[in-house]
This record gives C-alpha cells, sequence and structure tokens, in this order.
C-alpha cells in the first residue's frame, strides 16, 4: 500500500500536468477522465472496481459512487473547469466555508445535487470538484441541518497540496475505511471536541519497575516456563492429540455456529453429534462409491481444526479407513503468498507429498512411470516409434524414458493428474487433501488455491478436499460465486473451555513425568540457574497448577473470557498469574508440600493478573486486559465511552434468542448515543478501540470497518471487562493508577496516593473515589442518560461502577463459598437468589446466575 508520501508525489504530479495543459481540460468528462478517475485511483488508493459511475437516482444521475466492501460510501458530483466559482481572497490556502454561506453561494445547486444524491443511499460524505476544486462536506450532521455547517474546502490545487495531510485523511480509501473524516468534521462542526488539554497518568508507564521477587520464584519462573511451553504442545504433537477436547464436551454457547448454520453453511452437522463420527462416515462413504467430497472444518482462532484432524486421522479413523486413505497435509504458512508462484507451489507440495507416500525412496522407478503414461506409452509403440520398437525395444526405451522425463520435468500438472489417477485406479487409495492455515491470506489467493484443489478433485473422481478455516474466511468464501459452484459439507468445531484444556494438559504432562524411562524429559526441566527440580516436585507443580486454574471458577471463567476462549492466549494469561510476584508462587508450592494446600483468594488472584511482573497494571504489555476507562488521545470524550458501549451491547445480547438478534447496527449505535449528546467520533473511537482489543466483534469477521450497516456484538472478552469494570474493586483500582486523564491535578493525586511507601487500606479506597469523582464529573460534560427504559442498562452499569469503587463492604464477583460436601437437594446457603444453569457431579462444577452478578 502507497505511503502518504507517494500519494503526496503522485497528486503533485497529476495536478501540475493538468495545470500545464488546462486549456484543453474543456469539458466535464475531460476533468473526470485526465484529473478526478486520477486522482481517487493513483493518489487516494481507490481501486477502479470501488468506482460506479453515471449511477441512476430519483433525482438523476450521479457522477461517482464509491464503494467500500461493496457498500456506497462516498458520493462524487464533478463539473467542467471554472464552472465553481468559491468567493473567498485566499484560494491557495484550505478553508471552512458554511454550506448556506456567501462563499459557496455560486456553488449552491451543485450542492444541494449532491446532496440528493448522497443523503438517500446513506452516503454521509459527498463531494463538488472539477478536479482542481475540491469542496468536501457531510450530508447527515444528527440533530442539525447540514447546511447549516461548514465544507472543507480546497479552491485550488496549490491548497490541495498545501494541505494534503488533511485532504488525505479525508479521501484516501485507507483514512476513509476507518472513518477518519468523522475526526476531521468533528472539531469543526462541534468545537468541544477541540482536545485542549493532554492525558497524563498518574503513574506513567516509563515510571512502573519490574517487582523483585525471590530466588526460589525466579528459579520456579523458569520451570514453569518450560512447563506452559510444553502445555502449547509446539515441541511435542502427542499432547495436542492425546489432549484434545471433545466438541460436545464444551459447555461454551459459541452462537458463531448458529451465525454459520442460518447464513452460510447450511449443511452444517448438529451440535450435539461427533464431528469425528461424522467425518468418517463421510470418508467411509467416499470409499465405498468412489466419490469425491468437499469438507470445511470451520472454527474460531484457538479452537484446534489441524490438532482435531490430527487426532482424526490418527485414532478416530479406523485402522480399515486409515490405510485406504493417501493422507496428503498442505500448509500454506509455507507459501510466499504471491498469487502468480501459488499454481506451481501447491502443485509441488502435493506431488511431493504423494510421491513420499507411495514410492519406496520418494520417486516413482521407471516401470512405474511407464505405468502412470501406458496410454502415451502405447500410443507411440504403435504410432510414431512403432518401427523402433520393432527394430531396437531397447532404443525405445530408452527414447520413452526421454519423453517420461520431458513431460514429467515440464508438465507438472499434468504429472500429478497422473500420480492421483495411479493413487485411485492402480492402489485403490482415497486422496485426502487437507490444505491448512489459507485464513490470512487474500481472498483472491484463497480463490487460485480453491479451484486448483477443486481440479484436482474433478480430475480423480474419487477424491476429499479438507479447509480448516476460521469464520472469518467462511464468510469471505459465502461472498464469492466460487463458493456456491461446488457442493460441501462443513462441520462447526466450536472452542472448548480452557479449564477442560488445562486440565488434561496438566494430567497429560504429569504422567509423562512418571515414566522412569524417560530420561530427555526428565533432563529438560533445569533452572536457568543449574537448580534441579525433581520429578516430585515438578508433579507438585501440576497440582498447583491444577488447584489454581482448573479447580477454582473464578480463574478458569475470568481467563476464558479475557482471552476469548482463544487456548493459546489463555496459556498466556495463565503463565502470567502463576509467575507474577504478586501471587507469590513459593508460598503456594510449599503449602502444597505441607499438605495445606489453600487456592488464591480472587484479590490475589487479580492482583498477579492485572500486575505480571510488575507494580502495576502495564498497558502495552502484551497481555489480554484492555484499559476501559481510557479516553480517546485525539478526541474529547467521555471516559466511560468504551464502558457505555459494553454496557449497550450487554444488554441487547442478553434479550437476543438468535445471533443476528445479538447485533447492532453501527448506525443503530450512533443513534443511541447521539440521543445521549454524544459525537459520532466520539463513538467512532472508541468501537474501533474495542474491535481491535477483541472485545467486540463483527457479524462479518472479514469486515472489520465501520460502515453504517455492519453489526457488531459484544464477545466473550468484552462481558469479562464489563463485568470487572463493574464489579472488581481491584481492577478498577489499577485502571485508576494507569489510566490517563485530562485532569492533571487528579492524576498528581492518585499518583502520589499510589507510590507512597506507607500506603493503607484507606489510601486505596481513596484512589478508587478520586477516580470515580473524575469519572463521573468527566462523563456529566459529555453525556445525558435519556430517562425512557432503552437506557436502564446506562444507568445501571454507572451505578454499580459507583458502588464497587467507593463501598469496601460490598464483596466482588468472584468471591466463592467453599464447601467440602457434594450438593444435595434443598436450600444450601440462606440470603442467595441463584440458579444452576448445569453442574457436572463428576467433575464436581457448575455454572449459575446470581442476580446483580452477571
Amino acid at each position: 500500500m502507497a505511503t502518504m508520501d507517494d500519494s503526496y508525489k503522485a497528486a503533485e504530479s497529476i495536478l501540475s500536468e493538468a495545470k500545464s495543459h488546462i486549456e484543453e481540460i474543456r469539458s466535464e468528462e475531460d476533468a473526470k477522465v485526465q484529473i478526478i478517475t486520477r486522482m481517487l485511483t493513483e493518489c487516494l488508493g481507490w481501486e477502479f472496481a470501488d468506482i460506479h459511475c453515471e449511477r441512476k437516482h430519483e433525482t438523476g444521475f450521479s457522477d461517482y459512487v464509491l464503494s467500500d466492501d461493496g457498500s456506497p460510501v462516498l458520493l462524487i458530483e464533478a463539473k467542467r473547469i471554472g464552472i465553481l466559482s468559491i468567493n473567498t481572497r485566499e484560494p491557495v490556502n484550505r478553508r471552512t466555508l458554511k454550506l448556506s454561506g456567501p462563499g459557496l453561494t455560486d456553488v449552491s445547486d451543485g450542492i444541494d445535487q449532491a446532496a440528493s444524491y448522497a443523503t438517500p443511499n446513506g452516503m454521509q460524505i459527498a463531494i463538488l470538484t472539477d478536479g482542481i476544486a475540491w469542496i468536501v462536506f457531510k450530508t447527515f450532521i444528527p440533530g442539525e441541518n447540514f447546511r447549516d455547517k461548514e465544507a472543507i474546502v480546497y479552491p485550488s490545487s496549490e491548497a490541495v497540496l498545501a494541505g494534503f495531510e488533511e485532504f488525505y485523511d479525508l479521501l484516501s480509501k485507507p483514512q476513509f475505511s476507518k472513518k477518519i473524516y468523522n475526526s476531521v468534521f468533528d472539531p469543526i462542526h462541534h468545537q468541544r471536541l477541540l482536545l485542549t488539554n493532554s492525558l497524563l497518568p498518574p503513574i506513567p508507564e516509563s515510571e512502573i519497575d519490574i517487582s523483585k521477587k525471590s530466588d526460589l520464584a525466579f528459579d520456579l519462573e523458569r520451570v514453569f516456563d518450560v512447563f506452559f511451553d510444553r502445555m502449547k504442545g509446539d515441541a511435542d504433537p502427542d499432547l495436542l492429540v492425546e489432549c484434545f477436547v471433545e466438541t460436545r464436551e464444551s459447555q461454551i454457547a459459541d452462537y458463531a455456529l448458529e451465525k454459520l448454520t442460518a447464513k452460510i453453511l447450511g449443511n452444517i452437522s448438529p451440535a450435539d453429534s461427533s464431528i469425528g463420527e461424522e467425518l468418517a462416515h463421510l470418508i467411509e462413504g467416499a470409499v465405498e462409491i468412489e466419490d469425491g467430497q468437499t469438507v470445511f472444518i470451520v472454527g474460531p482462532t484457538g479452537a484446534g481444526k489441524t490438532t482435531f484432524l490430527d487426532r482424526f486421522f490418527k485414532k478416530t479413523l479406523s485402522s480399515v479407513l486409515r490405510e485406504r486413505c493417501l493422507d496428503i497435509r498442505i500448509n500454506c504458512l509455507d507459501a510466499t503468498g504471491h498469487r502468480e508462484n501459488v499454481h506451481s507451489w501447491l502443485i509441488e507440495q502435493i506431488i511431493a507429498s504423494i510421491e513420499h507416500h507411495n514410492f519406496e525412496n520418494g520417486v516413482p522407478s521407471y516401470n512405474e512411470l511407464q505405468g502412470m503414461y501406458f496410454s502415451d506409452y502405447e500410443r507411440r509403440r504403435i504410432g510414431v516409434d512403432a518401427v523402433l520398437y520393432i527394430n531396437d525395444k531397447d532404443k525405445f526405451k530408452e527414447r520413452f524414458g526421454q519423453f517420461l522425463d520431458e513431460r514429467v520435468s515440464q508438465d507438472r500438472e499434468g504429472y500429478l493428474h497422473r500420480l492421483v489417477t495411479d493413487a485411485v485406479h492402480n492402489r485403490k487409495k482415497l486422496p485426502v487433501l487437507i490444505i491448512d492455515n489459507t485464513d490470512e491470506f487474500k481472498m483472491e489467493y484463497k480463490q487460485d488455491i480453491f479451484q486448483l484443489a477443486q481440479s484436482i478433485r474433478r480430475q480423480a473422481k474419487h477424491c476429499v478436499l479438507i479447509f480448516p478455516v476460521t469464520d472469518k474466511s467462511a464468510w469471505a468464501f459465502s461472498k464469492t460465486d466460487m463458493f456456491s459452484i461446488y457442493q460441501s459439507r462443513s462441520f462447526f468445531l466450536p472452542t472448548p473451555p480452557p479449564r477442560e484444556v488445562l486440565r488434561k494438559r496438566i494430567d497429560f504432562i504429569r504422567q509423562r513425568l512418571t515414566e522412569e524411562d524417560d530420561r530427555d524429559i526428565r533432563q529438560q526441566y533445569f533452572t536457568a540457574r543449574g537448580i534441579r527440580i525433581s520429578i516430585d516436585d515438578l508433579d507438585g507443580f501440576a497440582h498447583t497448577l491444577e488447584n489454581v486454574f482448573v479447580d477454582q471458577d473464578y480463574t478458569s471463567q475470568t481467563i476464558g473470557e479475557l482471552s476469548n476462549y482463544n487456548i493459546r492466549r489463555a496459556l498466556r494469561l495463565c503463565k502470567r498469574v502463576i509467575t507474577s510476584s504478586a501471587l507469590r508462587i513459593e508460598d503456594l508450592v510449599i503449602s502444597y508440600a505441607s499438605g495445606e494446600f489453600l487456592a488464591p483468594d480472587y484479590t490475589k488472584f487479580m492482583d498477579a493478573l492485572l500486575k505480571g511482573d510488575y507494580e502495576f497494571f502495564k498497558k502495552t504489555e502484551g497481555h489480554d486486559i484492555f484499559p476501559v476507562y481510557q479516553a480517546d488521545y485525539k478526541i474529547k470524550q467521555s471516559p466511560l465511552m468504551n464502558i457505555r458501549i459494553l454496557a449497550l451491547l450487554k444488554s441487547i445480547y442478553d434479550a437476543a434468542k438468535t445471533a443476528e438478534e445479538k447485533h447492532l447496527s453501527v448506525k443503530s449505535i450512533f443513534n443511541y448515543f447521539d440521543a445521549m449528546g454524544c459525537s459520532e467520533a466520539a463513538v467512532d473511537a472508541s468501537l474501533l478501540n474495542l474491535i481491535d482489543a477483541g472485545l467486540l466483534e463483527p457479524y462479518d469477521p472479514s469486515n472489520r470497518h465501520l460502515l453504517p450497516t455492519q453489526k457488531l456484538a459484544i464477545a466473550f472478552s468484552g462481558i469479562g471487562h464489563l463485568r470487572l469494570a463493574t464489579y472488581n474493586t481491584s481492577f478498577f483500582e489499577q485502571m485508576a493508577i494507569t489510566t490517563a486523564i485530562a485532569n492533571h491535578d487528579v492524576a498528581k493525586l492518585i499518583g502520589g496516593m499510589a507510590k507512597s511507601n506507607e500506603a493503607s487500606a484507606d489510601d486505596s479506597k481513596s484512589i478508587r473515589r478520586t477516580f470515580w469523582d473524575y469519572l463521573s464529573t468527566e462523563d456529566s460534560q459529555f453525556m445525558q442518560t435519556p430517562i425512557t427504559t432503552e437506557y436502564d442498562c446506562q444507568r445501571e452499569s454507572v451505578q454499580k461502577i459507583e458502588r464497587y469503587a467507593v463501598n469496601d463492604e460490598i464483596g466482588q464477583a468472584g468471591d466463592t463459598i467453599e464447601y467440602n460436601a457434594m450438593p444435595s437437594e434443598g436450600v444450601l446457603y440462606g440470603d442467595t437468589a441463584a440458579t444452576i444453569e448445569w453442574f457436572d457431579l463428576e467433575k464436581g462444577y457448575g455454572f449459575a446466575n446470581i442476580d446483580g452478578i452477571e
């Protein structure tokens, strides 16, 4: 993608060239072809496919409609040079002129014409231009007449170049997709959004030091580094296979299944059936009737799609069927990503895999090649080389060898087809082509791979294609005609609960550690300080991990939500907690060794999760914790903006019955907060930050742009953050200490209390109260909550924050009641209103809803 500097050079060249022969640019069409279209494509990054000309509207035909991801977003009304008369004394400078003011009186008809095309079609930005002068304006300002607002005007090419940074932010495709134009227009339309004061954190990140650890904790951290690396399974594929959590064991309600079923993959197998059994039946059918199939294994990142397939072919599929399958694995992470090379690369990968499986030493012999090219052999024996065959069979064989060498080396795709045909008809094998890790490539690249794979399947007529893909890729496929051309079967693989993944992996490692003959594994468990840890000690560490992360509901739920149930991210958070000085892992190990293990309470767990290796929470440390009270650095907004958006979408989520109902359109979100007096730019900034942080998810994961029609829902991470923000004093206190705020005096006051060497419980309470006073004061400047019922969630969320921020007497979410006996019928505890959702007697845990606690 071109940089802004590259775009500036392109604009300078185009405008200079136009100026040199301005007399020859006489008509509107001349201006469009020679200047406007070139500015859009060569300078501002729009593709020709994004540009639609002469579109019919009720009031006429528009000159340009620009689309982003298929949705119309920008309208341009073109005029011939000399028509646009802008009344300004400084034509070489960019100006802001009122649309109904004297400066634009002479072009008011063109403005009305552009607005009449744009407004009914939901396009918020319109442009009136002759290629030299550019008038850019918003067609919709909530609660106001757009004509009473200012346009951004570039009266000349000199003005465009002088103010090019803003021009680029307004109109380039990369910036337009991010809706940066709101940040440009809103300070003009709403002066209250100008950010006059910088934001200052009470304790800057540069002053947050690493916490000192004891020697034992330092040594143990090295052990857990090894332990958690092993739990990832990168160095032990058997761990991933053996510890795979079956789909039907998952208790996580992943509504992506419903979303995909309803909108894309209508043939997804029911959630209550075993994916492994269904896939085995499909392959068995392909073997028996010599059929071809295309299968999609769909699941979010972290669902274990690759592991599922490894386990399927090693354990689930019967040995009889396994022997009939030719397992061809292609990992697209090994590809260069260049479209011009994808076909040759994929063909070579498949050829290498088949040769490895089917031929001794990994290459076919002369006789085997002769068998694959037997039709050519016969044609030459009877035809062109018949005389040679009769007179000198050895010479004929040599010449046919040259023919084979030419065909094999020069026609690789043809050779691949011969290999597949040989596997199917001669060896009676079912080629199973698994193409993995295509998700991060562009759609065009995926289509090339998909089409080539389909051509191989059609050639073989007896082949199964398997594509493990994320829901994002599934959405992208659904928008292409190619997807609908070929019949396919699809299976959804939901993300398993981290609790069950951790339980299985800890048990697996514990079992490995007890294998007396596994010397290599024993030798891996040494600390950096040269202290040997015995197998018995490591078994104790495993028990410690299990007690902290498996047996405690509050830890597994919090980590699962914050990681959006991504196993690798959950493991990273687990390691962050267990190695944090705030948890004092040495105390846990000693207590386990003494036979009196005590799991950390929720406050200590949260301190460890938030602080990690540091004295205080550090935003840029590479974790999954988002500073939800942080206001935007460029746009003035309420520091509760993020919380208010999460509260709105959580209320939608709770009331919805279907996946689609859980989502709310961006336009509806804007309208909701507009009634509270909040600007679109302020909402924009928060939505983008929340999406990037994974607290919100788009209905269409392949489209992360904030188009009005885009729909958003709260993600598991958003639910977890909202719970912590409204119920947890530890979370609130760490945010108070590290969040950058506009009131510098308050920041210094909180910082002084936090740094005090004699900080007490009273100081902690003062920090929370001071921070709350700041939040409520700032929020009242930007937000007014209507009294209607749809805003109840806003009032409730603010009340919860205040209550838990300033009152120590109220318990925190995550506090648990210990019990020694299994639950029985009847009332277990008084003064508790809870509804049991699910309880597993064998595993000894379950889920309950408690009024007032999410």
